[in-house]
């Protein structure tokens, strides 16, 4: 389906981004916990999620003018805010 708005070509984007940023979290190497885990863990990564997600809107225009990895890194971000609170229950990953 085409959509009006290029949106599924943004879903694209959106998914390989996604898929190339698991190379680059901080994580522990034997592990592999990221510190999303420990948000996660800590009981508080909602409001973590959603702040993080206001920083990089925030300075959408800012830094590196109209920079699309700051929509994107914001995007991450309310994906895993949606999955908080939204998914949990039904994760597989056991988070």
């Amino acid at each position: 389906m085409k959509f009006k708005y290029n949106e599924d070509i943004i879903l694209k984007e959106i998914e390989s981004y996604l898929k190339n940023t698991y190379s680059e979290h901080y994580k522990t190497k034997k592990e592999g916990i990221e510190c999303f885990d420990a948000w996660i863990a800590l009981g508080d990564s909602g409001p973590t999620f959603r702040n993080t997600a206001l920083k990089y809107l925030w300075r959408y225009g800012k830094k590196n003018g109209n920079n699309k990895n700051d929509l994107l890194k914001a995007i991450h971000y309310i994906v895993l805010l949606m999955h908080i609170d939204h998914y949990k229950e039904n994760d597989k990953n056991g988070y």
